[in-house]
Order: structure tokens, then C-alpha cells, then sequence
């Protein structure tokens, strides 16, 4: 078995002798297919922890010294301490475990003759014990200050900020990001939740150390959509290495109630997904006093992971001429488009498409007539047949493209679907009543909306707004669909966001302008740390328009591969690591189908 690293980030070449930190913040290219980063062997020893005596270089020392708290979280103040003067290291108590990470942003200021040093970074977040990076609300300079002390073993730091630090370069040398998993409050699927493992921990004691990060709850932005494991559980202080292809998991509990068989089953699935790669043939659990049960690796775990039923070869479409038509390099090419009639697939600008309990839901933004504004018309239909569009009060204004949500819901009544009106999010259902205002939880929106994307599990969404990228979660009810407070999202390497869309579990696709002042397209990590150029290029005109698919975790990797498509300056293309312009050759359909000779093509969306 094999594990992903994290991608790879800004300053990749920060130690090749005495360079120091770079004065420039680059990321990885992605070329056609690439993934985010390379690959490690579970068992492969982890990278070689840097010391002191490592060099004399001022600026190297000085990353050295960023790197010195990644790792093991017991051991992380004694690695920062050898890096001090014995003196100052017996003062050094910083009052958390919690590790700062941030990004240089220039070279260190080095005065020959001087000890002392000063770096300007930018602060990404807060990597806690948990293995949780919480990112900083808004992401600002600062400026490290460091003193040192040249003696006859080499240099030792004599003052430094009180707290423990690392740059993100170790952020990707010295961890790999790993998801586990809590059930959403109505246990109808697992909500994904990114951390960081250190590469320091033997595979043999990852179970250990996933079953503590499970037990202490799902991290701070989920706690609204997600849910721990019963407070009156615990989990002992070392699980049993696997043996045999079984591990063998003890919770201890203070109830006598005994969990029945849904529990159990949740516990299991929950388990098995948290501990991928590493997941036995044979899950034995025992809960309390309860008899052990087993379970086989991986069973029924698509059911509970919504991302998890994504397919390699999704049906791709296009809007031409406002038509939607298909895309012969697709999934059901020959096939007509789901659902909607002949007299009802006219003066389309966008559309999208969901498969549901064994229905297809589709929501069109069209207009009925020349001379008629643009409306939201939904319909719904078993899979083959189609429906009469519906249109859906409460909407007025410029219209963003729609999406359908992920609820859970196994028929289209439960049916959720999310668009902008004048950049203010609403929610409509499959029905066409009337669409609803989306509120905000305490503290309120970012303001204008200009593009939105939600993750596979249906409660995590992303967010543009003011050029911005934010992170929030959606909760439905019968006061309808509420988000809340969004978190801002640090984009390394981009100025200005325009679009966005979820890739995979952990990773976005974001639209923007670089610090060249041209339009390119990345890969960013959902807590902004980590980034990878997808095309660096694409001219000046913005991209207005974003989708992708998000890949299936089962296939290991954390990008979208070619699954992504944009819009600029009205036309469509596709992401495949260099631009791909979508042309009416690409076009499929049947032979009564619309010309493809010629015409405007806009708007591409995938079946969800």
C-alpha cells in the first residue's frame, strides 16, 4: 500500500545549501494527470530530522530552525530547545502545544557583523495536537525576529518569538494529510475531516493515534454538521498493532446501555474509512462490556462516504447555443440529455444535473422567450424518462449557475439545490416552489457571492466573495438552509479569486489572478496551506466560470486529474494541465441533435 505526501508548496528548494529561503513564492506545476505530490511507502522511514549542527549558514539555520517543531507533538519542544543556547532554552515555555505555521515571503534580513535576523512571513493557521490546522481568519504579515550566538560547536539561538513555529515547507516534508471521518448529525453519511499525521509515526501506531483524533471530536468548522463519538467513550492508550489483517479496536465506556447494531455498524464504517490506507481484512470491535464483533475491511463503506461514488468516467456536458448537449469524450455519449424534453433544453445559460435514488433532478437557467429574463426552471424524472420543466419563484436578478446538494435523501422530496441571485445565495428544492433566502449564522456573510462549490458530502462549501476565498458549512432544517460564519481560505500564489470548485475531499480548484497579473488556475488545500499550479497561464481575461469532479478517495490520489472545466470570456475549456478549448467537434449526440456547425459554447457541468 501506498499513502499520498502533501503537495508539494512555495519554497520546495528551501535547503539546497546555502541558498536560505527564497525571495519569491512558487509552487508545483501540475503537467496532464499529475497528482499533488509523491508518493511514500507506509513503512518507508520518515525524513531525516534537521539539528543544529546541520550547518553554519545563517539563513539555513534559520529554516532549519522552521522545520525543528514538525513532527511528533510529544517531542517537538525538546527539538525546538537544541536549537538554543542552553541559557535561553531553560526559559523557553511557550504556553501551548499549539505549533504557528507559517510562509516565508522573502529572504531573511541578514546584517554581516550583526546577530541579529529578521523573516517576514505570512501566517497560514494553527497546527494543533489534534493534527488540525486551523487557518487564521485573515491571513496578514508579520515579521520573525530571531538573535544568535556564533560559539565552538556552531550557532545557537539566544532570543526568538515564545512560540513554536514551522514554515509550510515542513508543513510538506514532515506530515502527509490524513482524512478521518464523523457521520452528520442525521447519520445518513461521513463528513471528511482533513489532518495532519507525522510522518514520524510507524504505521503500527497510526491506529492509535486516528482512534484518539476520533474520539476528541470533529474539528471546530464541522462541529455544527458533524458528530463525535459518544462522550461516554474512550479509547485506551494504545491500540493493538494489526495482526493477521485484523486489528482489534477497544472502546471503554461508562454506560451499561449497549450499542445496537446501527451503532455498531456506523462505528465500523467510520473506522474503516478514518483508517485508510491502512484498513484490515477483519475489523474486530468491542465496545464496553459488549461481545466483540467483526467486520469485514471495507464493508458497505461506499454507502457512507458520498464521494466515495464517483466514477472514473463521468457524463460530461456543454451548453451550445443554449442547448445542452453532450460531449463525446464522455460517459453515455450516444445517449440523449436526462430529463429534459426536447421543447424544454432552449435558451439554456446553465444548468446542472444530479442523479438520486434512482431519479435524475435538473435545474436550467433559461430564458422562455428572446425578450424574456433568464429564470431557474427545475424537473425531476426516473432515470431514461424525462419532465416538464418547472420554474421556481422567489428569484430575481443576474442569475449564477445552479448546483444540487448532496442531503442524503434517497428521493427527490428531501432534493436541495443552491443558486446565486445577485450574488446572494438562496436554496430551491426538485418541486418548483419558491426559492428560499440561505441565512447566515452569527457574525454574518463576507457580502456579494460570486461563486460557491459544495463538497460531495453536501455540508462543506466554498465560497468567493470580494475577490476572497472563504470556507463555511451548510445545515438544512425546517427553517430552511442556514451557513455559517465563513473562515477565510489564504490562496498562495494568487492575488484575486474569481471562481472556485471542490476537486476531491482536501483539495479546491481556484480561478484567479496571479502575481504576474495573469489569469491561472491552482490547487489549493482546503486549510490553505498547501497549493499546485494547474495552468499558470490563460491571459487576462478572468475566468467567470468554474466546475469540477471531484475524484473518488478510493483511487488515493488528491486532484481532480482532467475533471476540471472553465469558462473565460464566454467560451468553455477544460483544465487538463495546458488549456483545452472545447470545440463543436467535441460535441456528441444524436443525428437529429442541433448543428454543430458553429456557435457559442458555454457553461460545461458534469452529472453529480
Amino acid at each position: 500500500m501506498r499513502r499520498r505526501a502533501l503537495a508539494l508548496t512555495a519554497v520546495a528548494v528551501l535547503l539546497l545549501g546555502g541558498c536560505g529561503i527564497p525571495d519569491s513564492t512558487d509552487v508545483k506545476v501540475l503537467g496532464d494527470g499529475q497528482s499533488a505530490g509523491p508518493a511514500q511507502d507506509i513503512d518507508s522511514p520518515p525524513p531525516r530530522a534537521v539539528t543544529r549542527s546541520d550547518t553554519l549558514d545563517t539563513a539555513t539555520f534559520i529554516s532549519n530552525y522552521l522545520k525543528a517543531a514538525a513532527g511528533d507533538p510529544e517531542g517537538a519542544v525538546q527539538r525546538v530547545k537544541e536549537f538554543m543556547d542552553p541559557d535561553f532554552a531553560a526559559t523557553f515555555k511557550p504556553s501551548t502545544s499549539d505549533i504557528t505555521v507559517v510562509r516565508p515571503t522573502e529572504q531573511p534580513l541578514i546584517n554581516s557583523g550583526s546577530p541579529y535576523v529578521t523573516l517576514k512571513v505570512e501566517q497560514i493557521g494553527t497546527l494543533k495536537d489534534d493534527g488540525q490546522l486551523v487557518p487564521l481568519d485573515h491571513p496578514s504579515p508579520q515579521t520573525l525576529h530571531f538573535t544568535f550566538k556564533l560559539a565552538d560547536k556552531g550557532l545557537y539561538l539566544t532570543k526568538t518569538d515564545p512560540s513554536m513555529v514551522v514554515s509550510d515547507v515542513a508543513l510538506q516534508q514532515y506530515y502527509q494529510q490524513h482524512t478521518i471521518y464523523f457521520w452528520n448529525s442525521d447519520d445518513t453519511g461521513l463528513v471528511p475531516d482533513v489532518r495532519y499525521m507525522p510522518l514520524s509515526v510507524p504505521s503500527v501506531q497510526q491506529p492509535t493515534v486516528i482512534l484518539k483524533w476520533l474520539a476528541r471530536g470533529p474539528a471546530d468548522w464541522l462541529s455544527s454538521v458533524a458528530l463525535g463519538l459518544p462522550q461516554d467513550t474512550s479509547v485506551p492508550d494504545n491500540i493493538p498493532a494489526i495482526s493477521n489483517d485484523e486489528l482489534q479496536v477497544k472502546l471503554n465506556t461508562t454506560t451499561s446501555t449497549p450499542w445496537d447494531k446501527a451503532a455498531l455498524d456506523r462505528l465500523a464504517q467510520q473506522l474503516q474509512w478514518s483508517l485508510r490506507p491502512l484498513t484490515p481484512r477483519t475489523l474486530e470491535l468491542t465496545v464496553g462490556h459488549q461481545n466483540p464483533v467483526q467486520f469485514a475491511g471495507e464493508q458497505n463503506t461506499p454507502d457512507a462516504n458520498a464521494a466515495s461514488r464517483q466514477v472514473d468516467d463521468p457524463d460530461r456536458f456543454v451548453v451550445y447555443n443554449g442547448v445542452i448537449r453532450r460531449l463525446s469524450e464522455s460517459a453515455h455519449a450516444v445517449n440523449s440529455v436526462p430529463v429534459l424534453k426536447p421543447a424544454g433544453n432552449k435558451g439554456v445559460q446553465s444548468a446542472a444535473m444530479r442523479s438520486q435514488g434512482g431519479q435524475t433532478l435538473a435545474a436550467v437557467v433559461s430564458a422562455a422567450g428572446k425578450d424574456r429574463a433568464p429564470a431557474l426552471r427545475v424537473a425531476s424524472a426516473p432515470t431514461g424518462k424525462e419532465a416538464d420543466l418547472r420554474a421556481v419563484g422567489g428569484l430575481g436578478g443576474a442569475l449564477g449557475p445552479p448546483s444540487w446538494v448532496n442531503t442524503g435523501s434517497s428521493d427527490t422530496d428531501g432534493a436541495v439545490g443552491l443558486i446565486t441571485a445577485n450574488s446572494h445565495l438562496f436554496s430551491f428544492a426538485a418541486d418548483g416552489s419558491a426559492a428560499q433566502p440561505v441565512e447566515w449564522q452569527q457574525g454574518g456573510g463576507p457580502g456579494a457571492i460570486n461563486s460557491f462549490s459544495v463538497a460531495p458530502d453536501g455540508h462543506r462549501i466554498a465560497l468567493v466573495s470580494g475577490g476572497r476565498l472563504y470556507r463555511a458549512v451548510l445545515t438544512a432544517g425546517s427553517d430552511g438552509v442556514v451557513m455559517s460564519s465563513p473562515a477565510q481560505i489564504d490562496t498562495p500564489g494568487l492575488q484575486s479569486i474569481t471562481a472556485v470548485a471542490w476537486s476531491s475531499e482536501g483539495w479546491l480548484v481556484v480561478a484567479g489572478v496571479n502575481k504576474n497579473h495573469r489569469v491561472s488556475i491552482y490547487d489549493v488545500s482546503i486549510d490553505g496551506s498547501q497549493s499546485a499550479i494547474r495552468l499558470d497561464d490563460i491571459g487576462d481575461e478572468p475566468i467567470t466560470y468554474l466546475t469540477a469532479y471531484p475524484i473518488n478517495p478510493l483511487t488515493h490520489s488528491q486532484l481532480s486529474d482532467a475533471k476540471v472545466a472553465y469558462v473565460i470570456h464566454g467560451d468553455a475549456g477544460i483544465a487538463a494541465g495546458y488549456p483545452v478549448p472545447i470545440k463543436t467537434s467535441d460535441l456528441a449526440g444524436p443525428a437529429n441533435s442541433p448543428s454543430s456547425a458553429g456557435g457559442i459554447l458555454t457553461s460545461p457541468f458534469f452529472l453529480d
